[in-house]
């Protein structure tokens, strides 16, 4: 007996084969459509990512001040307040990977070694992420890590595509008197590369122990007898603590040097020999984004590591 030819169980029939299919064929295109997640991870330009997450692309960042590795943002670093797993970071520059970095907390007595982003973030707003880099000398003289990704090459292409690049404030150590009777006299270059006027501490305008606040100072370490010698000034802190004023600051224009002597009249004595010196140049750190461009230029933020081989006699 013939069996009546039925199109309609015929066609459900086929429906339902091929429902899964379409579906599992959506879910590819989809999965395709959202592959520029990864492109935009390592897309133009300088990026960031947290895990899996896009958390930074180059159209979020205002400009990027070499000298610190601050990434000045356009909003809120609001990433840094999200509830994500926030062991590591990775900077892309150009779509390259090109380092990664450790997320690391200031009531930690630990030092992080190379890259890595200290939080809460208590000391800048939430328009910057400060990358910092942690590494020590050991006793022969070598730095450790060796090398510091952060002025990558290509990161510095990536930025410069975007018209992101500022050089910032770069400091020199250029001499170091030492007389008797714990007297030792520092003189430093300021030197400005930036197309930015800047603001920055000035020791004579606020003293040499609100300065110091600020700044450990001078630092001299010697290899040979594996011994550091320091300065003694008592630190002035500012009321409130987290305070500033601009009469504290000085202006260094654009592609302008300046010289800062600062004398200390109470180190350690320091016999003649082969020392490393040591000098932190500080910056404000507590600056609202709506006071960060003054009149006549910006106020500079962070700091500057001084390092140099020095012999006395």
């Amino acid at each position: 007996m013939r069996v009546p030819y039925d199109n309609k169980k015929t066609n459900y029939s086929r429906m339902k084969t091929f429902l899964p299919f379409f579906a599992l064929l959506l879910a590819l295109l989809v999965s395709c459509d959202q592959e520029p997640e990864e492109f935009r991870r390592s897309g133009e330009g300088l990026s960031m990512t947290i895990g899996d997450k896009v958390v930074l692309t180059a159209s979020d960042i205002d400009y990027y001040d070499l000298s610190t590795h601050f990434i000045y943002l356009k909003g809120a670093n609001s990433f840094l307040n999200d509830k994500l797993i926030r062991d590591s970071f990775q900077v892309y520059a150009n779509g390259e990977k090109i380092y990664k970095g450790v997320f690391h907390s200031w009531v930690m007595s630990s030092m992080p070694l190379g890259p890595a982003i200290y939080t809460p973030g208590m000391f800048y707003g939430d328009y910057l992420v400060p990358i910092t880099y942690g590494s020590y000398t050991d006793q022969d003289g070598k730095k450790v890590p060796p090398v510091d990704l952060r002025s990558d090459p290509r990161i510095v292409s990536a930025l410069k595509s975007w018209n992101q690049l500022h050089e910032g404030l770069q400091g020199e150590i250029k001499s170091v008197q030492v007389n008797s009777g714990g007297k030792v006299s520092l003189e430093l270059e300021l030197i400005n590369n930036d197309s930015f006027n800047y603001y920055y501490l000035d020791p004579e305008k606020m003293g040499l122990g609100l300065f110091h606040y600020f700044t450990n100072g001078l630092h001299l370490w010697s290899p040979t007898l594996k011994k550091s010698f320091d300065n003694h000034i008592e630190h002035v802190q500012p009321e409130p603590w987290d305070s500033w004023q601009m009469n504290w600051l000085s202006l260094i224009r654009s592609h302008e040097k300046k010289t800062i002597w600062i004398h200390y009249t109470n180190f350690d004595p320091v016999s003649p020999g082969s020392y490393k010196l040591y000098f932190r140049f500080p910056g404000l750190s507590h600056v609202e984004k709506s006071a960060l461009v003054q009149r006549n230029g910006r106020i500079w933020l962070g700091e500057l590591d001084l390092s140099q081989d020095f012999q006395i006699r």
